[in-house]
């Protein structure tokens, strides 16, 4: 058997240099073998081969026969290798080789020309061939959680690369020949322990995913500037004290995450991300933040949580396209009347900070359908919020409420109520037009027994109550 298995070798490599790949078209309506088994009955009509998930150890010999081969998925598998022979497969263009126990994998990858996708995440990997950056179709790298500590210096050869996987290695540095692979749109470097990137990272002009949150950079060069249509900048979850103030020149960003950093402030020049729709600075040492701010008026998500802001700016009522906004875990002792300006706002995040009261603008939020005041020190609540006729989720727990106004009946959207944790003494007869509650918490209040009894006369026996 060992022997006819080397003159068929033999045979299909003396043809393999004749084959011609399949056009991409074509490609995807060929039959793709789940089996060697199978394959081996129409060797030369085998160009799509998944033995994914199958248990193997080690890589069938057989499959070095299908010359024509253009796909071959070995993902999942428990490969602690692959032979060399790879290199013979000159059609192939997609090898998944992801969540196997490689350690390595061989230079003779390098010798497949046609080789456009290579999936090695999920594996043992501590090296990456340098063989491997010379091939000229390359577009998608996937090395994501291996244990990589560096990348090869001439990286930047593949000229083609399009997207770059490297989320959760052991990178402390990248390559200044990284900076060469202009085609790239997408890389996620995550995960790593990267404390600072290579000043030319400007170079990179043509990407439009950047992914770089849970590293140790301590600063961002103001080169990151170049990258004009960039829309999507993560860089939370490092060490950044300041964000250099040529961000201001990314003008297509529509996503940025500076969560958990070291900022004391944000520069002015954030006003001239014109098309910025998410803006995470949440759990950073923010003490003020900017008026400029209500400059960004296409922002639709604000997530502020986890400073030490103690106030807002009035300019917040300039942001008219918020949906969401979230103060939580601040120390904010009021809100601008303003706010109320925010007619599309649906969500509004307050809790934990040291708030007595709300503006009576706030019940000209129409679409809010969710309020979370919890763990304040509100006394008592404007009549105007009343006027909240979306409102679905309403917290208030952990306050210092005595009562409510009866106004607050004529929010008959309410699903869930929650009062746990005040002082109140008396509902309102109003609740009993809450007729889309499901849900109400009032424990540890001052409700008396007959107080109860009464109130539970006015709801629905479909309300869930926490007494």
């Amino acid at each position: 058997m060992k022997l006819i298995y080397i003159l068929f070798l033999s045979l299909s490599l003396s043809m393999a240099k004749a084959q011609t790949l399949l056009e991409e078209t074509v490609l995807v309506g060929e039959k793709e073998y789940f089996s060697i088994e199978e394959a081996l009955k129409s060797p030369q009509k085998v160009y799509k081969l998944n033995l994914s998930n199958q248990g193997l150890t080690e890589v069938p010999e057989e499959v070095f026969l299908f010359v024509r081969l253009q796909i071959l998925d070995l993902y999942g598998n428990e490969l602690v290798s692959i032979p060399a022979e790879i290199g013979t497969l000159q059609n192939l263009q997609f090898l998944t080789l992801g969540e196997n126990k490689l350690k390595t994998i061989p230079p003779e990858i390098g010798d497949l020309p046609n080789l456009i996708m290579l999936d090695v995440a999920m594996n043992n990997l501590e090296y990456f061939p340098s063989e491997i950056c010379n091939l000229p179709l390359l577009q998608s790298v996937n090395l994501e959680e291996n244990a990589l500590v560096n990348l090869p210096g001439n990286i930047g050869n593949l000229s083609g690369l399009i997207n770059l996987g490297l989320r959760k290695n052991r990178l402390s540095g990248l390559p200044d020949s990284f900076c060469d692979l202009r085609m790239l749109q997408a890389v996620d470097v995550s995960e790593n322990e990267l404390r600072e990137l290579p000043d030319s990272i400007g170079r990179l002009s043509n990407l439009m995913i950047f992914d770089i949150h849970k590293n140790q950079l301590l600063e961002v060069p103001s080169g990151i500037s170049r990258m004009a249509f960039i829309p999507y900048l993560n860089m939370a979850e490092n060490e950044l004290r300041n964000i250099p103030h040529e961000i201001g020149k990314l003008s297509n960003l529509r996503m940025l995450d500076l969560s958990k950093n070291a900022l004391s402030e944000l520069p002015d020049e954030l006003q001239n991300l014109s098309s910025l729709y998410e803006l995470n600075v949440s759990d950073n040492k923010l003490v003020v933040l900017s008026s400029k701010i209500g400059n960004l008026t296409r922002l639709g998500v604000l997530n502020l949580e986890k400073n030490a802001l103690q106030s807002l700016p009035p300019e917040i009522g300039l942001m008219e396209s918020l949906t969401d906004l979230n103060v939580s875990s601040n120390i904010l002792r009021s809100i601008p009347p303003e706010i109320g300006k925010l007619k599309d706002l649906e969500k509004l995040n307050l809790y934990n900070n040291q708030l007595t009261r709300l503006p009576q603008t706030i019940g000209d939020l129409s679409n809010l359908q969710e309020l979370i005041v919890n763990y304040n020190a509100i006394e008592s609540l404007p009549q105007t919020i009343g006027g909240l006729k979306s409102l679905k989720i309403l917290d208030f727990s952990n306050n210092k409420l005595t009562t409510l106004p009866a106004e607050i009946g004529e929010a008959k959207s309410l699903v869930t109520l929650n009062l746990k944790n005040n002082a109140i003494n008396s509902l309102p007869e109003t609740i009993q037009n809450f007729t889309n509650l499901e849900y109400l918490d009032i424990r540890n209040n001052n409700l008396t027994e007959k107080e109860v009894i009464k109130m539970k006369a006015k709801l629905s026996s479909y309300v869930k109550l926490k007494l």
